[in-house]
């Protein structure tokens, strides 16, 4: 829209209407009615794309069309147009959650659940599965908090898609009082919160009887078992070589009477333990258990 400026007889000065003026001989401008026509059209097409009835008796239609749900709607999660943005597409984007519900049993999700927080709870196991990566756009995200009393596995349909510390996975697993954030990466489910921290090779460990737990700090303990020989040797590879160094070691021996053991040689990769029954002698076919820490 313009002014009629194509119009010679609208009598425009510089580009404006301008008012009569009787003492310098001067006419108004006119209106023509294609541009009055124009104008009112203008104004209706806003009125009415506000879902508002166009009314002679009122003023205010524009403005209420432009305050209007009808007239500016959010957009759909995700969308990158650069269509106006509402307050609740603000108030979303800012890191509100879409909405919040609990899961109880197995559960599929879909891509209704992006954006959503997921309290998981109950009281046996099961499997809550992942939308299909390759179906949610790029920074899609599902939040989990962990408050059942039986382990939850998080699992992607199909192939590995889940990355809880850079190694892809099929499915993951949240204890009680854990939390994730699975969130849409190329080519995999990246996994944020203390729920990945387990996958983590500053946390790695090995639950067995012969075993090692690495901790944040750079500590690592280990713990095992071996037999004596003839010689009363015992000889303890570790279940992980030490990085730098061990620095503690203490063993003790299964069985009801006393007996002492000693360390013989040690080094990053295992140990020498030597063993002596109550009378001082060499003790074979002894069970010695070892618990060792280093960095």
């Amino acid at each position: 829209m313009d002014y009629p400026k194509s119009v010679p007889s609208a009598g425009l000065v510089d580009g404006s209407f301008v008012d009569e003026d009787p003492l310098n001989g001067r006419p108004g401008s006119l209106i023509p009615a294609s541009w009055g026509n124009g104008v009112t059209q203008e104004i209706l097409s806003v009125v009415q794309a506000g879902g508002l009835t166009p009314s002679e008796a009122s003023n205010t239609q524009m403005l209420g069309a432009l305050r209007s749900a009808q007239l500016f709607r959010t957009a759909a999660p995700f969308d990158i147009s650069r269509s106006a943005a509402t307050c609740e597409y603000v108030q979303r984007a800012l890191g509100n959650y879409a909405g919040a519900r609990d899961i109880l049993a197995t559960t599929q999700l879909t891509l209704a659940d992006l954006g959503w927080s997921l309290g998981l709870g109950g009281n046996s196991p099961y499997t809550v599965t992942l939308p299909d990566i390759d179906k949610a756009p790029m920074g899609a995200a599902i939040a989990f908090h962990c408050r059942s009393n039986a382990p939850v596995t998080i699992a992607h349909p199909g192939a590995a898609k889940i990355s809880p510390q850079g190694v892809l996975l099929n499915s993951i697993v949240i204890n009680s009082g854990e939390s994730a954030t699975i969130v849409r990466e190329s080519g995999a489910w990246a996994v944020h919160g203390t729920a990945s921290l387990k996958y983590a090779s500053l946390f790695s460990g090995l639950t067995s009887a012969q075993g090692y737990q690495k901790h944040a700090s750079g500590n690592i303990d280990q713990w095992g078992s071996g037999l004596s020989n003839a010689a009363g040797l015992v000889y303890v590879t570790f279940p992980i070589s030490f990085p730098r160094a061990y620095f503690s070691l203490v063993a003790t021996h299964a069985g009801g009477d006393t007996a002492m053991i000693v360390l013989n040689a040690a080094n990053q990769q295992g140990c020498t333990l030597k063993i002596r029954d109550a009378n001082a002698q060499l003790a074979a076919n002894c069970t010695v258990n070892y618990f060792v820490k280093g960095y």
